[in-house]
């Protein structure tokens, strides 16, 4: 099982007073099915839109998708990290992330 997210950019945000959501969000997932596979973009595509659905509900008029990132490891939380307070033995790492090229594989 490989982990993953893909960016999505707001194009816009409604009209209103009050917080309309931030510039971008991650829509993350994971599958043990090979990039640009059809059963990969199933599962990336329902990643998107739920992550991407609930943006547009809490102000963004539409979204952009940007670059694909795959996890290429992990490193331990820091000491100097606010997360070092709340962590748990299945929290003591952080996610290494890089963008996804072909020969990332």
């Amino acid at each position: 099982m490989r982990n993953y997210y893909i960016e999505l950019h707001a194009n816009g945000k409604k009209e209103g007073s009050g917080f309309k959501g931030f510039d971008s969000a991650c829509a993350h997932f994971s599958t043990t099915e090979k990039p640009a596979t059809k059963p990969f973009v199933q599962v990336m595509m329902k990643a998107i839109k739920k992550i991407g659905g609930q943006q547009v509900a809490h102000g963004w008029v539409d979204y952009a998708v940007g670059k694909l990132f795959i996890q290429c490891g992990s490193e331990p939380v820091s000491v100097m990290s606010p997360a070092w307070e709340y962590r748990t033995p299945a929290s003591m790492t952080t996610p290494i992330w890089e963008e996804y090229k072909e020969d990332n594989d």
